[in-house]
């Protein structure tokens, strides 16, 4: 199996009041656009990743930050 890493939608924003239809049909546009190509949805997975500060920021008492990212994983046959 060969396997491939897709960025999932980021920064979706509802109105109040509004559907998560917004959001659902963010994530399927991109499931339906990988599979045109023969890549199978296989799952959903969240990485962390932390930022140290730069020596200047660090100076000034500036914070590591972490940011969470979303992760399409496909895969196909080879």
């Amino acid at each position: 199996m060969e396997y491939k890493c897709v960025a999932a939608p980021r920064d979706i924003v509802i109105d109040e009041g509004g559907s998560s239809e917004k959001a659902v049909s963010s994530f399927a546009n991109s499931i339906n656009s990988e599979s045109k190509d023969g890549w199978d949805f296989f799952s959903l997975e969240s990485i962390k990743i932390s930022e140290k500060p730069g020596c200047l920021a660090g100076m000034f008492g500036a914070k590591e930050t972490t940011t969470t990212f979303n992760m399409l994983i496909f895969c196909k046959e080879e």
